[in-house]
């Protein structure tokens, strides 16, 4: 959805401000990364994947959070139980290649936590031990 309001911003025939100000800003990743899935993953991961993950957390609500919330055992139940840094690595899902810097740019540890917010949301429930 993110690559088609990236297209829409940058090749509206009437440009807001704000489309302007976003194509310069894409035009200068255009410049800096080559082939289309590099140019837009690093802008996303630059720019908006706080604002995902902000999207995230607020539609789990209608998407069944407090079910998952108790499924995962999580403590303090929905919302509270489910903590931010679950969303956060939900949006780096598709942000997680090689060519996003900001997602190499990462501590070890950091990228150790997104893979394990991933791994419990594939793989179900995490331990009872």
């Amino acid at each position: 959805m993110i690559h088609a309001e990236i297209y829409g911003a940058i090749k509206t025939n009437s440009p807001t401000t704000e489309d302007l100000s976003f194509r310069d800003t894409f035009e200068e990743y255009t410049r800096r990364f080559s082939g289309n899935d590099a140019i837009h993953h690093n802008l996303m991961a630059d720019k908006f994947v706080k604002y995902m993950a902000d999207v995230l957390q607020q539609i789990h609500p209608q998407l069944g959070g407090s079910a998952y919330a108790d499924f995962m055992n999580y403590p303090g139940g929905y919302p509270n139980g489910v903590p931010r840094e679950f969303y956060e690595a939900l949006a780096w899902t598709g942000l997680k290649d090689a060519s996003t810097l900001a997602y190499q740019a990462l501590s070890p540890t950091k990228k150790a936590e997104i893979t394990e917010h991933l791994r419990k949301a594939e793989t179900g429930r995490k331990s009872c031990n």
